[in-house]
């Protein structure tokens, strides 16, 4: 099983490359499970202000190239992806529950 900063550091180099400067900020790499309840890697990837996010040019082709990667690496944790844009509002916190009616 690969260290989380191994794989930020992989994840970064491939999303840089993938999206250039003029579009990728940074990223940040959590370590949970997912739905299933498997241990998963959540990806927040941060976009640079003025981005659109209709512009995903580069974006799936990295995605699965970081996956193939962390394979070869005999990582099995599945690498899901939470795009990061300046610009959006935020209607609900992830940690926080759901307001019920």
């Amino acid at each position: 099983m690969l260290k989380t900063a191994d794989v930020q550091a992989l994840a970064s180099e491939i999303f840089a490359q993938a999206l250039g400067p003029e579009r990728f900020d940074h990223l940040e790499i959590e370590t949970k499970a997912d739905h299933d309840g498997e241990p998963s890697f959540y990806v927040r990837l941060h976009f640079k202000p003025g981005v659109d996010p209709r512009d995903v040019d580069g974006l799936l082709s990295a995605q699965t190239d970081l996956r193939f990667r962390l394979l070869d690496l005999d990582e099995e944790r599945f690498p899901y992806l939470r795009p990061v844009y300046v610009d959006d509002e935020i209607l609900v916190d992830d940690d926080e529950p759901e307001p019920s009616n």
